[in-house]
């Protein structure tokens, strides 16, 4: 019965020493996890990552290490909190571009209703706030207006109508 247990025992612990390695830039502490096996996307009890351990410390090799490894970068924690908004708090111009280009939603928004753009404006980075506004985020504000202009650019259907056939 101990030996059944024994494996989810040492991949929780690895789980745990991959967000560690992460979060203090242990880059071959890193790859001996990866390459152990251990999931890049594993989380901790907070909903943490090892992206989000990286990118909120900037650690650029450990970020692109996990994205080379095939670390989602959509992933949030317990409270909305992505890698993209972790980023932010190091000011780290390269994790928010490796990020970006590795497809993290810039219209994120927190449990707090808080979006990425938003939290990159608290923490005055003009920098990181022009390549944010760049690759398309908006305030929540500018979200709803946006959609609400999409909607109402579309024609209106006549009950009981079908659409015209496109050709």
């Amino acid at each position: 019965m101990l030996l059944l247990a024994l494996p989810t025992a040492t991949y929780a612990e690895d789980s745990k020493d991959l967000f560690a390695a992460a979060m203090s830039g242990k880059i071959d502490r890193t790859e001996a996890l990866l390459v152990k096996g251990v999931d890049v996307n594993s989380k901790t009890a907070s909903g943490r990552t090892a992206l989000m351990a990286a990118s909120f410390n900037g650690n650029v090799k450990i970020v692109k290490t996990l994205l080379a490894y095939g670390a989602d970068v959509s992933l949030a924690d317990n409270s909305g909190t992505t890698a993209l908004m972790d980023a932010l708090v190091f000011g780290s111009e390269e994790i928010v571009n490796l990020l970006i280009a590795a497809g993290a939603d810039v219209n994120a928004v927190d449990k707090q209703n808080v979006t990425v753009i938003g939290r990159a404006k608290k923490t005055a980075h003009a920098a990181i706030i022009k390549i944010l506004e760049k690759a398309g985020a908006k305030e929540k504000e500018e979200q709803a207006i946006s959609d609400q202009q999409e909607i109402s650019s579309k024609p209106a259907e006549k009950p009981g109508t079908k659409p015209p056939a496109k050709k």
